[in-house]
């Protein structure tokens, strides 16, 4: 067995424990309790019964050492428990800072209007935006753990 490898991910490990223990305190409260990673933003961006959806996120340094070495793919569960009260989730792209996913049946048509009830999200976003059809009208919120009723219009 070759021991340049071993070497050089010991030394990974140990400059990734390093650095969290330099981090200031301020930084590392928002992974506390097991949670490796931080939402910073959500887009929900609507599309008759349907949406798109782009997060934005930081992860913790070992979560961080951990994607380097094993790639983003391993982050697709922690992604589906975030949406896990909506019933149809399709992760469409997983990075290191962002991921793309489509959700299906978000919302029912009544009348000329869709109606998206409120969800509850496996974490708090520090913002949610919506991007309401047909114009891209905007709306966000801050600090959201549940979605509000949403009421839209599409052509």
């Amino acid at each position: 067995m070759k021991t340049k490898p071993i070497i050089a991910i010991a030394l990974l490990i140990s400059a990734v424990l390093l650095t969290a223990r330099v981090v200031p305190e301020n930084t590392t409260d928002q992974f506390k309790e097991g949670k490796y990673i931080h939402v910073d933003n959500i887009v929900i961006q609507f599309k008759k019964t349907d949406a798109t959806v782009n997060i934005d996120y930081h992860l913790s340094p070992f979560a961080q050492a951990y994607i380097s070495l094993f790639g983003s793919k391993n982050l697709e569960s922690k992604i589906k428990d975030i949406f896990s009260e909506f019933k149809e989730v399709k992760i469409q792209k997983i990075g290191r800072s962002s991921a793309s996913l489509q959700i299906l049946n978000i919302s029912r048509k009544e009348d000329v209007n869709y109606l998206c009830d409120p969800y509850e999200l496996g974490v708090q976003s520090d913002v949610v935006t919506f991007v309401y059809p047909p114009k891209g009208k905007t709306r966000s919120y801050e600090n959201l753990k549940v979605t509000p009723p949403v009421v839209y219009y599409y052509d």
